[in-house]
């Protein structure tokens, strides 16, 4: 019997190319956690995989929800989905070559092979030009490489779509195959580029769909120790170690009305690296690595509004990644006041808060640093509020993480003060394993709050596995309080976080308060006038609970102090804390960040007390 032969395919209208594109995606975003595992370039930070995922779920949904025949219109739905959702070096690069697609085949309702060879070469143009510095070995090796081999004069006549896709997949394989040797960082992990390799699948999954049989699915290993060796491969001989120079994936939205493309980018590549800029004269979208963000978004500011704010701190990722026999990972928010140094350490993971002047919306800690805070809340005459995270920016972190631990534990700041834990609970039950992540809520802040995080990732770094660094947090919570010495009411009155019977004392009367987080809840343990000793009105509740909790003993402790543009008197808290606590384990000072220093004011300290076993 003879095989029947499939039908000729001349050309893709909307409805057909609506099929391909979302199979496409589908087969791109089930291999995400192994293109996490690949991913050592252009810094090892594990997250290709991620941010193509969450770059093309964005444009998966647009496309699915569009009811349009025309083929260009789909392509101009598509590629404007991704400019508002790309994320990371590689989703912003594949953006742009959508938006190179969009832009050429915008007029075809129908699209033919002339037409798609032609856009091909288009996109790619379009990817490359969007860099400030365009490397080969990469995504866009692979993208020249398919348009060379699918130009029109290279079609045969009677070529119809299937025989497109099938040469244009050896050519992408061997592309993507030679990623392996063309640059150091992929040669010395023995990998492929990721980026490179998620183009191929997407191509994959499209012709699959276009014939079966024409690209069948190949399955990866779920190994995690192909991420452990390609990482410390790349590491081995100082390949593409990271300082703390451009250590923050920072992205934004720019609106406005002839916003200079040009300009923005060569501004973007005067202060850091990896520079991507898309979009046009209304929209663009930024990417780039830099040291301090808030350059970036105030960068940003000058050209028009500025929304969906993002930087990744990459050092701590790759630190996590790179801590041997690590089993799970930790992420807390910016709530959470800790040493940067211990962050960094410990590889802990923060997702920030926001911080809102007026119009202006601020990333806690990265967008916002504490003594540009300050400064800003003495000039500025709107009173700041602040703003949970929304589950879309735990998700992200989720993603990622669960590709590479076998669990991730969140520690989230109390939930009466914050709707930041229930966020982080619903960005869990969204996540791809929402068994693999599990929330704590720390009945802490501040201080306190980084106190219960630093314990569990100490536990973690040491490869304890779940269930054990669960156990040591939830150990840490019940021991841990927060103490705070706030100058006056008056920022806690218009942030809405204290109890109104209390209003009237913050306005009129000359008293300082002692703060202190029970159970989660803000209970007033002290008043003092402003001119006594600021120190010892702190001290006194924090050892009387201690004395109270373990009479006649000396209870061991770890302390922690944070403060507000306060540090004298955070200095000669930690004097007193060594004289006056019998056994101090350990005591820190860091500043507090701006979300919680918001509700404060300047001047405010905390005190975070842990007592150890």
């Amino acid at each position: 019997m003879s095989s029947k032969r499939p039908p000729r395919i001349a050309y893709l209208d909307g409805r057909r190319l609506q099929r391909l594109v979302l199979a496409g995606i589908a087969r791109l975003t089930a291999e995400r956690r192994h293109l996490d595992r690949l991913n050592v370039f252009p810094v090892p930070d594990g997250d290709t995989g991620t941010n193509l995922a969450l770059t093309f779920s964005v444009v998966a949904e647009a496309v699915a929800a569009a009811t349009t025949r025309h083929a260009g219109e789909l392509l101009a739905v598509a590629a404007d989905a991704a400019l508002d959702g790309a994320r990371g070096n590689s989703g912003a690069i594949f953006a742009a070559w959508l938006q190179g697609l969009a832009a050429a085949l915008a007029g075809q309702a129908r699209i033919d092979l002339p037409d798609l060879a032609g856009a091909l070469a288009a996109a790619e143009q379009s990817a490359r030009q969007a860099l400030q510095n365009p490397v080969e070995g990469t995504v866009l090796t692979v993208m020249r490489d398919i348009a060379a081999a699918v130009a029109p004069q290279k079609l045969p006549a009677d070529a119809d779509f299937s025989q497109l896709m099938a040469g244009l997949l050896v050519h992408a394989r061997q592309a993507v195959v030679d990623t392996r040797s063309t640059r150091e960082e992929m040669r010395t992990a023995g990998v492929e580029d990721a980026g490179a390799l998620g183009l191929l699948l997407l191509l994959e999954g499209m012709a699959e769909a276009l014939q079966p049989g024409l690209a069948p699915p190949v399955g990866f290993s779920n190994d995690t120790d192909l991420a452990r060796h390609a990482h410390a491969e790349a590491h081995a001989d100082g390949a593409h170690g990271m300082s703390g120079t451009d250590r923050y994936c920072t992205e934004c939205l720019i609106t406005g009305s002839a916003i200079d493309q040009a300009g923005v980018r060569a501004e973007l590549a005067a202060i850091g690296s990896s520079v991507v800029v898309i979009g046009n004269a209304a929209k663009l979208r930024l990417h780039v690595h830099v040291a301090a963000p808030a350059q970036v978004f105030s960068l940003a500011r000058r050209h028009g509004r500025v929304s969906a704010e993002k930087a990744d701190d990459m050092l701590r990722q790759e630190r996590s990644l790179q801590t041997p026999n690590r089993r799970v990972a930790i992420v807390t928010d910016s709530a959470a006041d800790l040493p940067a140094t211990v962050c960094d350490e410990l590889g802990i993971q923060m997702v920030p808060l926001r911080v809102i002047f007026g119009a202006e919306s601020h990333l806690d800690k990265v967008g916002l640093r504490p003594a540009d805070f300050f400064a800003e809340l003495a000039r500025n005459p709107e009173h700041p509020t602040t703003s949970q995270p929304s589950p879309g920016d735990f998700r992200r972190v989720f993603e990622l993480l669960c590709s590479h631990f076998e669990h991730v534990l969140v520690i989230c700041l109390t939930a009466r003060l914050s709707g930041t834990h229930q966020a982080a609970v619903a960005a869990a039950g969204r996540s791809g394993k929402p068994g693999q992540v599990t929330v704590l809520d720390s009945r802490n802040v501040s201080a306190g709050l980084g106190l219960v995080v630093q314990s569990a990732a100490e536990a973690a770094a040491g490869g304890a596995d779940a269930s054990g660094v669960t156990a040591v947090a939830h150990r840490a919570i019940e021991h841990t309080r927060t103490y705070g010495l706030v100058p006056d009411l008056s920022h806690a009155v218009r942030g809405g976080r204290i109890p109104p019977a209390w209003r009237g004392l913050g306005r009129w009367l000359p008293l300082s308060f002692v703060l202190c987080l029970d159970a989660g809840r803000i209970r007033i343990r002290g008043l003092r006038l402003r001119s006594s000793d600021r120190v010892a009105a702190l001290l006194k509740p924090a050892l009387r609970d201690v004395r109270r909790a373990s009479p006649g003993a000396d209870q061991p402790v770890r302390l922690l102090i944070a403060h507000a543009a306060a540090p004298l008197l955070a200095e000669e808290l930690r004097r007193q804390c060594l004289a006056q606590f019998p056994a101090v384990e350990s005591i820190g000072i860091t500043e507090l960040g701006p979300a919680v220093g918001a509700h404060g004011g300047p001047g405010t300290v905390a005190l975070a007390v842990q007592t150890l076993p």
